[in-house]
């Protein structure tokens, strides 16, 4: 075996093991809190643009935002759906209302 050949092997067990030991401390060590800032702020970096429109039952637009990061849906137990807009301000759509969230 040449030099190189063995620098690519021995740098493939290194990164091999790197990924293995991040994963572990990520999965072990990590607390759910720590573990959700973050996938935040890998959403925060990740995060799509998405315009937001709620509609009246005539089929009427009352409002949109647009320039929304991510939008959260709950649990089976609740019933309504929330995102935070590019202002930083917290807006809550319950189910029984209207509302198109598609991609800008």
């Amino acid at each position: 075996m040449t030099l190189s050949t063995k620098l690519k092997i021995g740098g493939a067990i290194i990164a091999l093991g790197l990924v293995i030991f991040t994963i572990l401390y990520f999965r072990y060590y990590f607390t759910y809190e720590q573990r959700n800032i973050v996938r935040r702020k890998i959403d925060t970096i990740t995060g799509m643009n998405i315009t937001v429109t709620v509609f009246g039952f005539d089929g009427r637009i009352i409002k949109r935002w647009t320039g929304v990061q991510r939008i959260t849906s709950g649990k089976e137990s609740r019933h309504y759906t929330y995102f935070y807009t590019k202002d930083g301000k917290y807006v809550q759509i319950p189910d029984a209302v209207w509302y198109v969230a598609e991609e800008e």
